[in-house]
């Protein structure tokens, strides 16, 4: 019997280690999940196990363990999700200078884009041309655009990386393809605002992805946001572009694990 125990155990530990090691690998999510959320998972299973077995037959208890690894998975997928991070020092003492990241994600490209050039975003060598920003005057000189990936654990709210009034708020409904889509960045659902501060305009571009139901945005055009102040979230959200001035120091590297509210991305010069 007690040997029965441990190989469900055992079963259990390999089917969300092995699930979580998954979506490390496709989504490219933190490895610390591997072993923070994972092993609550686990924990959550095995004491499912052992209340159920006192009740009704233990191959049952283990069926339903069993599927509990995705089931409790869910409910820690949710928590993190909609999370708000009012902790972990995302409330910095900051400068006039300082340029906040506006999302959770890692920085996956860093590029010029010249006076007059449209801006694209880029996701797996596939492009979708930022017409919206057009409509305001940020392209009349040279900027940075820079990109985060959005994992799945990550805050998928959204933030001001600056003070300022919103004199764009641009939404492109979407077609719900995959990103693996040949032309989904160009067909799938996002938001475009651009932020006037002090004279210096600041474009965030939220793009959705596959299994999106929806971008909300909580600000309109001629609203005035607060540097830090939530003003959208991408719901299964994938991706978010920053467009700065050139002129500006940008303080994050490729690669690069960013925190919205916490990670200085620019310094303004």
């Amino acid at each position: 019997m007690k040997l029965y125990i441990v190989v469900i155990i055992l079963i259990i530990a390999v089917l969300s280690s092995g699930w979580y090691a998954y979506l490390h690998k496709k989504t490219r999510i933190s490895l610390r999940y591997l072993y923070k959320d994972n092993l609550v998972n686990i924990s959550l299973c095995c004491v499912t196990f052992c209340l159920l077995s006192k009740y009704i037959p233990l191959w049952l208890a283990a069926l339903i363990s069993f599927a509990a690894v995705l089931g409790y998975f869910a409910l820690l997928f949710g928590i993190r999700f909609y999370r708000i991070p009012f902790l972990r020092g995302r409330h910095l003492q900051l400068t006039e200078n300082d340029v906040l990241s506006p999302a959770d994600g890692n920085v996956i490209y860093i590029k010029r884009i010249e006076s007059g050039q449209v801006p694209c975003a880029v996701k797996n060598a596939r492009e979708a041309t930022l017409h919206e920003v057009m409509q305001t005057e940020m392209m009349e000189g040279p900027c940075w655009m820079i990109g985060i990936n959005m994992t799945p654990f990550d805050v998928h709210r959204n933030a001001a990386p600056l003070a300022g009034e919103i004199v764009l708020n641009h939404h492109v409904n979407g077609e719900f393809v995959s990103l693996k889509d040949e032309n989904a960045l160009g067909r799938n659902e996002r938001n475009t605002i651009v932020i006037n501060h002090d004279g210096a305009l600041v474009g965030v571009v939220q793009t959705a992805s596959r299994l999106v139901r929806r971008i909300d945005t909580y600000k309109k055009e001629g609203d005035t946001v607060r540097r830090g102040e939530w003003f959208g979230m991408i719901r299964f959200g994938s991706q978010v572009d920053v467009i700065i001035p050139a002129s500006w120091q940008v303080s994050v590297e490729l690669g690069q694990q960013i925190y919205c509210k916490e990670t200085l991305i620019a310094k303004i010069q």
